[in-house]
């Protein structure tokens, strides 16, 4: 897609040239996104486009920093587990896991499972698509409290922050809320994505699919909507998913994302039905994980949508790809 940003750079261009031969003077400038970023080749990573910089931020009591892979050893039975989950991914439609490995900065697909566009329910991973569409809705600007807020609820998934965001999205209306997020990944182009919590009349919410979340990784990491910098910023300190995808990436390596955990009834994403052809409800065991990383100068989004009621699933699939696919011993 296409840089919201193109007209507003022009702007600042022409700016720069009118203050450098003296026609403008002493005029403030607005920082705009510094789109794509990442933590390894940017000092200046972690300040915001507000300028206030992230390890200035406290949540339950810590101030934010820089997470990474927990760097625990991919011996021999987590390698079989790998090759097997992938198997089984790429050849069943039903697979209760589904998977893409995408290349940010190519915005290219390294591989993917075969049903990478099945609906699975989202859990927490829906999240950062709330925060998309308020940042989306704002300008890219947050208060101090909203930024409270997105950290909450991205760094420690707290769900009072994910729907007091939501409902501010809507200007203080929840379900003008659920509006604003899913008219934002419409118009992003996740068709089949329900970004938002709950129910928005009868169309249920907290619906993703492992392809479309790969896509958002990507606009987020390009800047490709409003406020994008702040979130992908906010993401690298989530401190969740140390047993899931950051389990068996080495220490040395910064990963950022979100994860979902969620056990019990929902609709079925792909059928809208509460219940099992036998009668009982439909239920899942989601243990999602959305991750981004930087391997050999590359930026990488991994999407994992698992409903499998194990954080290993999502652990031995970045554990192995990025051994096969990424050089990682």
């Amino acid at each position: 897609m296409n840089s919201p940003f193109a007209v507003q750079d022009g702007l600042k261009c022409l700016l720069l040239s009118a203050i450098a031969v003296g026609a403008i003077s002493a005029l403030p400038m607005v920082a705009t996104a510094a789109m794509p970023t990442n933590p390894v080749s940017d000092p200046q990573f972690t300040r915001l486009p507000n300028g206030r910089d992230l390890t200035s931020i406290s949540v339950k009591g810590s101030r934010l920093y820089l997470a990474k892979g927990t760097g625990t050893a991919f011996g021999a039975s987590a390698k079989a587990a790998y090759a097997k989950l992938k198997a089984d991914s790429q050849s069943n439609p039903d697979h209760r896991v589904q998977w893409v490995l995408m290349d940010l900065d190519a915005h290219q697909v390294v591989d993917m499972s075969l049903a990478h566009n099945r609906k699975i329910f989202g859990a927490s991973s829906s999240k950062p698509f709330v925060g998309a569409a308020l940042l989306d809705k704002q300008g890219g600007d947050l208060s101090s409290s909203q930024l409270q807020l997105m950290s909450d609820m991205i760094v420690v998934s707290s769900n009072t922050a994910w729907t007091n965001l939501q409902t501010q999205a809507g200007g203080g209306n929840s379900t003008k809320g659920r509006e604003v997020v899913h008219t934002f990944t419409q118009r992003m182009g996740y068709e089949r994505t329900r970004g938002f919590q709950g129910y928005w009349g009868t169309l249920h919410g907290n619906e993703l699919t492992a392809h479309e979340s790969a896509e958002f990784l990507h606009d987020t990491y390009k800047g490709n909507y409003p406020g994008a910098e702040t979130l992908w910023k906010i993401m690298h300190a989530c401190r969740t998913g140390s047993s899931r995808g950051r389990k068996y990436i080495p220490s040395n390596i910064y990963v950022g994302g979100k994860t979902g955990t969620y056990d019990g009834p929902t609709e079925n994403p792909e059928t809208g039905k509460t219940k099992n052809p036998d009668g009982s409800s439909y239920r899942v065991a989601v243990r999602n994980h959305l991750l981004v990383f930087n391997i050999g100068g590359r930026q990488y989004a991994l999407t994992i949508l698992a409903d499998t009621g194990s954080d290993e699933s999502a652990a031995v699939l970045a554990g192995g790809l990025i051994r096969e696919y990424l050089g990682v011993k």
